[in-house]
């Protein structure tokens, strides 16, 4: 019974950071530019169709590929007609939203997402290692692969609309109400006191240590305590609170938070200036997003021990 109550919680950790998370995992932008190169640079080759060819039958990349594009915008017919009914009571982009809540449950699901999981905008051959574990010469697990992809194609359209793409997809939507919908759940229930963030951020801050690489890196933790954790005060606020967290730390970090960090790290990364959502839309670079990915889990898994306690 306790090994079940023990997998039971783990697989609800799990759910609970896809679904915090989703904005950033289910983020596919990235790896479809490098499928396209590749794509491309096979059409293009000297060597003609005749490699080309061959690569389709034997390259477990290519392979990979061609399904990946089949699958995507699969759905997005249906989605067009969901966002373009005019009888729809609910709001078009929060029905999006509860949408997507109930395709991550199914995703998590699936025997392939914990593989999936994986593949991540940090490491940009990750699609690759999960293209060579599959079996593509066989029916069955080439039927379950083509079935899992059209479910992450559809949740990643839904990724794209829910921040702001919707033009790629030919679309113009409002979204008031979303905003409002969105900020109620990442507000609900009693707020966290700055006591109750402190320590948070003092297991998360250690656990992640190897993860910063300047000052300029507290941005990345400015912008998780404000959109995860309701960090309501501005920079100079922050920089005070952050001053007082890194001195109680067990082993001092090698770097700290002193006044102007938060400016001077928005004028070091672009991105910073924007909603987590959208860094990928202004030049993140891989260790700002090793830094996110990291400290949210170490600060979901902190709070989940706090709570037990």
């Amino acid at each position: 019974m306790d090994f079940d109550n023990r997998f039971s919680n783990m697989a609800q950790r799990r759910l609970d950071t896809l679904l915090s998370q989703a904005d950033t995992n289910f983020d596919y932008s990235w790896m479809r530019q490098a499928m396209f190169k590749e794509l491309r640079r096979s059409v293009n080759d000297k060597s003609g169709y005749t490699l080309f060819t061959n690569r389709l039958h034997d390259d477990k990349d290519m392979q990979f590929i061609v399904e990946y594009f089949m699958a995507y915008k699969s759905s997005l017919g249906d989605i067009i007609d969901e966002c373009q009914n005019p009888y729809e009571d609910e709001d078009v982009v929060i029905g999006l939203a509860k949408e997507r809540e109930q395709l991550i449950e199914a995703y998590a699901k699936e025997n392939l997402s914990r593989e999936w999981d994986k593949v991540n905008a940090v490491f940009p051959d990750s699609w690759r290692a999960f293209a060579h574990r599959r079996n593509y010469a066989s029916e069955d697990d080439l039927k379950a692969l083509r079935r899992f992809l059209r479910l992450v194609d559809r949740i990643s359209i839904i990724t794209d609309i829910l921040n702001n793409r919707e033009q790629c997809y030919g679309l113009k939507l409002n979204y008031m109400y979303y905003k409002r919908y969105a900020h109620a759940i990442d507000t609900e229930g009693e707020s966290m006191s700055r006591e109750e963030l402190k320590q948070l951020l003092l297991k998360a801050i250690d656990e992640c240590r190897a993860y910063f690489w300047a000052n300029t890196s507290m941005g990345v933790v400015f912008s998780v305590c404000k959109e995860d954790c309701g960090f309501e005060d501005n920079a100079s606020e922050f920089e005070r609170f952050m001053q007082d967290v890194l001195k109680d730390l067990k082993v001092p970090l090698d770097y700290g938070c002193p006044q102007n960090t938060i400016a001077s790290a928005k004028q070091s990364g672009e991105y910073l200036k924007y909603p987590i959502s959208q860094w990928h839309l202004h030049g993140v670079d891989k260790k700002a997003l090793a830094l996110l990915n990291n400290l949210r889990q170490s600060l979901r898994a902190a709070a989940s021990e706090s709570e037990k306690s």
